[in-house]
């Protein structure tokens, strides 16, 4: 029995080597490297570099009970596929703590794919992608964009 169990486990372990030995050699593999980018709102730089196949996560912050929102007003479908949309909630306050308006809230979280290369022939495009952050009642007209321009690589 022991030397069934051993000769199975030597045909397991040289099995993988065995198929690799008959693939053919002149066909290498292609190696996709896929990139998660992490943006924050409050980043100084506004511009990124990113490339087909990239993940995009934009995470922005409220402020709890303020009653203001994020959405996303402009993004390219034909570059950008919304793969996920979260809301994280705040860190623990302490026990006993009182709740505080305006302190950490929940912070809201974009996945966006690039599903294709940002350029046109031997032009780069640079696309935007723009956030807004409105309040109880207020106009998006009367709030400034959070935009970031999305260039290639």
């Amino acid at each position: 029995m022991k030397l069934l169990l051993a000769a199975l486990c030597a045909v397991a372990l040289t099995s993988p080597l065995l198929l690799a030995a008959a693939q053919p050699a002149s066909a290498p593999a292609k190696a996709t490297m896929t990139r998660t980018l992490d943006i924050t709102a409050n980043q100084t730089a506004t511009t990124l570099t990113v490339q087909a196949g990239d993940v995009l996560r934009f995470h922005l912050p409220t402020q709890a009970g303020t009653g203001y929102s994020w959405r996303a007003v402009e993004v390219e479908a034909q570059y950008l596929t919304l793969i996920d949309k979260t809301t994280t909630p705040p860190p623990a306050q302490p026990a006993g703590a009182p709740v505080r308006v305006g302190g950490a809230g929940p912070s809201v979280t974009y996945v966006y794919y690039v599903k294709k290369s940002l350029t046109q022939g031997t032009a780069r495009l640079a696309i935007p992608v723009s956030f807004i952050e409105t309040g109880p009642g207020q106009s998006p007209e009367s709030v400034p964009l959070l935009t970031y321009t999305l260039t290639s690589k």
